[in-house]
């Protein structure tokens, strides 16, 4: 059997639920799909499926790091905007100029998230993974 790897881009600080880093602790380059399996107490199936997510999960996380471009701003308004209304434009566009060259997906919602109640950011944070950005 061949050794399983960890998805390129994938790193300790690379956030993930903890049932798929349960699994790729067990996987180093070394050691097949059943092994890992043996050793986080799961099945085959469950192995292929966490590293299946941990791709997903490192995909998310490059995005986040991106430079925010006109479509991703349009999609973060329209989520913001099932949040607070009308007023989500000039927030976007308030962040993006005080972020300038600085204006990351990540630092984008992070800055938004922080202006918003509790109730108001679990929506907007709905919205986003709804559409695949959070």
């Amino acid at each position: 059997m061949n050794p399983l790897t960890w998805p390129d881009g994938l790193s300790d600080a690379t956030p993930m639920p903890y049932r798929v880093w349960r699994v790729m602790h067990h996987v180093d380059g070394s050691r097949p799909a059943g092994e890992v399996a043996r050793l986080a107490h799961t099945t085959l199936a469950d192995v292929q499926a966490s590293v299946d997510e941990a791709h997903r999960w490192v995909g998310q996380a490059v995005r986040r790091e991106q430079q925010v471009g006109d479509a991703t701003a349009r999609v973060v308004t329209q989520c913001l905007a099932a949040a607070v209304g009308p007023l989500a434009s000039v927030m976007v566009d308030e962040v993006l100029d005080d972020l300038g060259q600085r204006a990351t997906l990540s630092a984008l919602l992070a800055s938004l998230a922080a202006q918003l109640t509790q109730d108001r950011a679990q929506l907007f944070a709905r919205q986003l993974r709804e559409r695949g950005m959070a």
